[in-house]
């Protein structure tokens, strides 16, 4: 079996293994795994879902049951937040917003609070909970810290995860661009070198 081959079918294994778990896709509750969002990003981007429908739409309404706007804002929570985000979401009662605010505590080691790290583990889920109503309660900074620096730092926390899944996610589309991507890519990066450029990077 060549390479080619191979590729196909272990394609067509991922969609048919997603397609038959649609209990995995709550994503009203918002209850969604990063393993699952990671897997429907990498279906997304390398368009794996064509083997089966039109349309990335198509393929999110017939196939998963779900609306296309809810689960690219998904994707777009990973992009910006990363894994931790989905395990803090399942195990706390907080809001997206409110991640925003503690973003810069959370690690996948777990979150910092007070000198202290809570592990992400399910049995945690009280002692998170309660870690993340503290942190809000204290605008998730240190003592001496502002909420305007503070709001700083979670701005650059979330700007580079972003260039990161940017970096991440081009690698996945090599080779698919057709000539006018490649120029909307290449504005795109223009821009990113330019805004780069007033922070002093080069």
């Amino acid at each position: 079996m060549n390479d080619v081959v191979k590729t196909e079918a272990a394609e067509g294994f991922l969609l048919a293994k997603y397609i038959g778990r649609r209990e995995a896709f709550s994503l009203v509750a918002g209850r969604c795994s990063a393993a699952d969002i990671e897997t429907l990003r990498r279906i997304r981007n390398e368009k794996l879902y064509l083997s089966v429908s039109p349309t990335w739409d198509e393929f999110c309404t017939d196939h998963l049951h779900v609306a296309r706007r809810s689960l690219n804002r998904e994707i777009a929570y990973l992009d910006e937040f990363g894994p931790a985000f989905f395990t803090v979401r399942q195990l706390t009662r907080i809001t997206v917003p409110e991640y925003r605010q503690i973003a810069s505590q959370v690690s996948a080691q777990g979150l910092a609070i007070e000198g202290a790290v809570v592990p992400l583990d399910p049995e945690n889920g009280k002692a998170l909970d309660s870690a993340v109503d503290k942190l809000l309660r204290q605008g998730a900074g240190s003592p001496d810290e502002s909420p305007k620096a503070s709001a700083k730092a979670t701005a650059y926390q979330a700007s580079l995860k972003h260039c990161q899944a940017a970096a991440k996610s081009l690698l996945a589309v090599r080779g698919l661009l057709d000539n006018h991507q490649r120029l909307d890519l290449e504005a795109a990066l223009s821009a990113l070198r330019t805004a780069a450029a007033t922070l002093g990077v080069r």
